[in-house]
């Protein structure tokens, strides 16, 4: 019951003070980066309190929460120092996530190491504790959650009848903020005194039962690979990102079916084999995403988001690979692989710590990268993540920006200025694709033959938007020939082919329509039919002939439903 009052007491506490630290502090402080820091501090501070009291007295839990609450708040504010203002830092994302790193991995250390002198050494306390603090958390929240939930129906029912005093007393915010962090203070403690009834052991075998599932789907998937091919495998950092988390989620299972120690391990056969199998696999699944990783930056440089997933891919190499020679080795492979977690979580821990520190600036690398590439001629103006520099990757990519800047032509500075006064991305790939096609325009135009000669498609090109002018400037590249010809259909009496022509391809054959749509001109594919409606080839030479003249335009009937002064056609 004492375990109840202190995480209840402690828990209103952490609400009030989170409440204050928002209400008062930014008046004296400012709403800078000391606030952000502060707001760190304090919120880690108390969550690990939380995590370590029940098991452990207040006294005792207040100096390593206290420590790992000031390493993250001084981190997180070196961090912030990168970047301009504090929503910056936070839309940044991966300073967050390595904070939470340093907060989840912590916490399991710090509550081990107060269990026994040198406990964070022992794999057993670590998950036993790591697990714990999860699910006394979880339950914690869903008690919160419920207290509220029935707060918000009692005051719909009292309001039946008049009466608004639950809603009164809701209003005041540093209430609603108390009492949260109260009943979910409550929620943990009434879980850790359950402890004996409320435990992680049933969340481990349901995660058992998943083990022998994915390990048939990883088989069937690395089966595939030889008929299916890498091509579309590494198309981007999305079919990176599944593959790391397949083998996040291979991780996790594995080091449940192994649990704390041999005894408590899963027994069967099945899942003995299914945990040796997984983890001869894994580095599979690690070596594929980081090639794909690799693949990415090697074509478009460095950027925060695939510096960040080669950085945790750097890791979980670290664990495929040691999971896969702790089972080569035979006989003790499940000691090898508990004392691998161990070491990696430690590893990953101080990854954390770097990746937040002054040695590894994901913006600046980044930034260097992209500036290399295009000195380089490696990647063309068009190419460069300009929004990006400007508005997500802080002091780096705005001296960056300023670099370019001074050696760009006048349509680089254009871009440049649009993305540092864009309010957000969609708008400057507005704007930047406005100016793009203003340019494409009179190129397209004079790059392409027109049957008969003169043709106006000046008219066409400036309907276009410019997704239509890209697609159209790719089939019709500069060349010292012509690649293109344009062949108007605005000929003989058609009014419905006012507003369209056909542009034939050099060498690939292929036929494209220009198609009024509203206000806009749309590139389509065409094809070739003959006088059945049934599609054929296209002829051979027929660019060539084109260009000869050696077509003629001609009207084509159709069937049509007349409905007073409306016509409906099932061909357009």
């Amino acid at each position: 019951m004492n375990d109840r009052f202190e995480l209840a007491g402690i828990g209103a506490f952490a609400g009030l003070s989170l409440w204050a630290l928002f209400e008062y502090l930014p008046d004296l402080v400012g709403e800078g980066l000391l606030l952000f820091a502060l707001t760190v501090t304090t919120g880690v501070f108390f969550t690990v309190l939380m995590a370590l009291v029940g098991p452990e007295r207040p006294a005792r839990a207040i100096l390593p929460s206290l420590g790992l609450a000031l390493v993250c708040g001084v981190l997180a504010y070196g961090a912030g120092v990168r970047f301009a203002t504090v929503d910056a830092t936070v839309q940044a994302l991966h300073p967050l996530l390595a904070l939470c790193v340093l907060g989840l991995l912590g916490t399991p250390f710090a509550a081990a190491q107060l269990e026994a002198p040198a406990g964070w050494r022992s794999y057993a306390r670590l998950f036993d504790s790591a697990w714990a603090i999860f699910i006394r958390y979880v339950a914690g929240g869903l008690f919160a959650g419920l207290i509220f939930l029935a707060l918000l129906l009692s005051d719909a029912l009292l309001k039946l009848v008049g009466i608004e005093a639950i809603a009164q007393l809701l209003e005041h915010v540093w209430l609603r903020y108390t009492l949260a962090g109260a009943v979910f203070g409550l929620g943990v403690a009434t879980v850790h005194e359950l402890r004996g009834y409320v435990s992680p052991v049933l969340v481990h075998r349901l995660l058992r039962m998943l083990l022998p599932l994915m390990l048939a789907v990883v088989l069937v998937f690395i089966a595939a690979l030889p008929v299916r091919g890498l091509s579309e495998l590494f198309g981007g950092l999305s079919s990176a990102g599944v593959l790391m988390a397949v083998a996040f989620g291979g991780l996790t299972l594995v080091s449940t079916a192994l649990d704390r120690d041999d005894a408590a391990a899963a027994q069967s056969r099945l899942m003995r084999l299914s945990a040796q199998l997984m983890a001869l696999l894994l580095p599979v699944l690690v070596g594929l995403a980081a090639y794909a990783i690799w693949l990415r930056v090697d074509a478009y440089g460095l950027t925060p988001r695939r510096l960040m997933a080669a950085y945790s891919a750097l890791f979980l190499l670290g664990y495929a690979g040691s999971y896969f020679w702790a089972v080569l080795r035979g006989s003790g492979w499940q000691g090898r692989l508990r004392q691998t977690n161990l070491r990696m979580a430690l590893a990953v821990w101080g990854g954390a710590v770097l990746w937040l520190s002054p040695l590894i600036n994901a913006e600046a690398l980044s930034a260097r990268s992209q500036l290399a590439r295009f000195e380089a001629g490696a990647s063309t103006p068009e190419e460069l993540p300009l929004y990006e520099m400007a508005q997500r990757w802080g002091k780096a990519g705005q001296a960056a920006l300023h670099q370019l800047d001074e050696g760009g032509d006048a349509a680089l500075q254009a871009r440049i200025a649009q993305a540092r006064t864009a309010g957000a991305r969609w708008q400057f790939e507005q704007e930047d694709g406005a100016v793009q096609a203003a340019a494409l325009r009179p190129l397209l135009a004079a790059r392409m033959a027109r049957r008969p000669e003169g043709a106006p498609l000046e008219a066409l090109l400036a309907r276009m938007e410019g997704a239509a002018l890209l697609a159209l400037a790719r089939a019709c590249p500069e060349a010292a020939l012509e690649t293109c010809v344009f062949v108007p259909l605005a000929q003989g009496s058609d009014p419905f082919a006012a507003e369209r022509g056909l542009v034939v391809t050099r060498g690939s054959e292929r036929v494209f329509a220009l198609r009024a749509e509203g206000r806009f001109v749309l590139v389509q594919p065409s094809a070739a039919f003959d006088d059945a409606g049934r599609r054929q080839a296209v002829p051979e030479g027929l660019f060539e002939q084109v260009m000869a003249g050696e077509f003629a335009i001609v009207p084509l009937n159709r069937n049509v439903m007349s409905l007073g002064d409306g016509l409906f056609f099932p061909y357009n």
